[in-house]
């Protein structure tokens, strides 16, 4: 195998995802599911092979197409393949012609959730798969899969643009930047990261310890994870939503991060709320056309006073974010900073540094997925994903970050009028699951109306 220079260590970004994947199998970090998984509705003609050259172009120009790694273990090293190495495409085609058309979106399905579990070898590679599902001659699905590691969903976007511009045989631009360049970039601490740390270390001690929810099952070790999610609608008008929007200054993400935190305040009687979420750094991406995980975790200390209101509260997220992203810093330097054990107890997942995860739509609206590939229209391929999974960890290594798993998983859709809620089956019986999501919903339209309202009256 012929590699394109030095290996490339990980990026900070790369490097919190890593650190939760070994967290959970310390020994077989790749066995963890972790991947991100896209499909596509093609709506017309479609050449397979002419698909299959295409995507062989679409590797050749990026470099995280072709990325391994050269061990499994604390520090991995990311190498590169040159492009004309023979690595056999990860490209299938499926004909699913001969099946009763009523049957065909049920098979999507199933394939689609079969690339969302695929196990990939981060050593050998290639780290990403793509598969063309036939149903009519006019008609197909894109499949497309990779490692989380190595590929956020806006990336996987990106990739199928690009897919659709090779498939025309547009060539690429001569100088394309690649993840490597923002590897180098990413890892240069800020001039004044010394002041950084030190708002860190004032946001962040004492630790998080878990919130005390209330469950229906003892949320204690030996943790077992059985993931289910839930849908839900705000009953609201957009102009209410606007509204608010317009008088704080925010976003409905930020809207609903208020809510939530409200809400577990109450029910567990906290003055503090530490959230998680993700951020794409675009300040350290050089070219939009790039490829890669850019997702740096980011992590809101929120502050909850009960005799503020909730536009009060509302405006305190506001600025609690804010200065967040004037310091914002990689997940190892503020853990260490806070932690001074942090180095000698890695694996130390970054799970341990907030309460719960808030995250909003994470797909691009700049760089989306293309209307066209040849003549062929694209669309979304909605697929219902297998939510229900178990994880066997470790006791011992997971107790001390148990219970935050515990609190349920909001995510908040681009309208910020749905979303979903995920929570633990191992913790929580699905009507209980329900009521968060109702108390939620119900807090939201009630804010929504009354941004007066004081968040100390705030149901939980």
């Amino acid at each position: 195998m012929t590699l394109l220079g030095d290996p490339v260590p990980l990026s900070p970004q790369q490097e919190w995802l890593w650190e939760s994947l070994r967290f959970m199998h310390p020994d077989e970090p790749g066995r963890t599911k972790s991947n991100v998984c896209l499909a596509y509705t093609l709506q017309g003609p479609v050449d397979a092979d002419r698909l299959e050259r295409a995507l062989d172009t679409v590797r050749r120009r990026h470099d995280t197409l072709r990325t391994t790694f050269d061990e499994i273990g604390d520090t991995p090293r990311q190498e590169i393949q040159d492009p004309r190495d023979a690595h056999s495409l990860p490209f299938a085609l499926v004909d699913l012609s001969g099946v009763p058309y009523q049957e065909q979106h049920r098979l999507c399905e199933l394939i689609a959730n079969g690339e969302c579990d695929r196990v990939f070898d981060y050593v050998q590679g290639p780290l990403w798969h793509a598969t063309l599902v036939r149903r009519t001659p006019r008609e197909h699905v894109l499949v497309f899969s990779a490692s989380h590691l190595m590929l956020d969903a806006p990336s996987v976007q990106v990739v199928i643009r690009h897919l659709a511009e090779a498939y025309e045989e547009l060539p690429p631009p001569e100088r394309q930047d690649q993840y490597r360049d923002f590897v180098w970039r990413a890892r240069e601490l800020p001039k004044d990261a010394d002041k950084r740390l030190d708002y860190w270390r004032r946001a962040l001690t004492p630790l998080p310890a878990p919130l005390a929810v209330p469950t229906d099952y003892p949320a204690a070790p030996p943790p077992v994870f059985l993931r289910e999610t839930e849908p839900f609608t705000v009953q609201a008008r957009t102009a209410e939503l606007a509204d608010l929007r317009g008088k704080a200054g925010v976003t409905p993400y930020l809207i609903h991060v208020a809510a939530y935190t409200a809400a577990l305040a109450a029910l567990c009687r906290a003055r503090r709320i530490v959230v998680g979420s993700s951020l794409t750094r675009l300040e350290l991406k050089a070219d939009l056309n790039a490829v890669g995980h850019f997702a740096d975790l980011v992590l809101l200390p929120v502050a909850v006073h009960p005799e503020h209101t909730f536009g009060e509260h509302l405006e305190h997220v506001r600025d609690t974010v804010l200065d967040v992203y004037d310091n914002l810093l990689p997940y190892p330097a503020i853990a260490e900073a806070i932690d001074p054990g942090f180095e000698a107890r890695r694996p130390w997942p970054a799970r341990a540094l907030y309460h719960v995860w808030v995250r909003g739509s994470v797909l691009s609206t700049d760089l989306g997925p293309p209307e066209r590939l040849g003549e062929a229209g694209v669309r979304p391929f909605s697929f219902a994903q297998e939510t229900c999974y178990s994880i066997d960890l470790d006791a011992d290594r997971y107790a001390h970050v148990y219970g935050q798993n515990a609190v349920p998983t909001l995510y908040v859709g681009p309208s910020g009028l749905e979303g979903e809620m995920t929570y633990n089956r191992a913790v929580f019986t699905p009507s209980s699951a329900r009521r968060f999501i109702e108390v939620h919903r119900r807090n939201l339209e009630r804010l929504l109306r009354e941004p007066r309202t004081l968040i100390g009256e705030v149901r939980a």
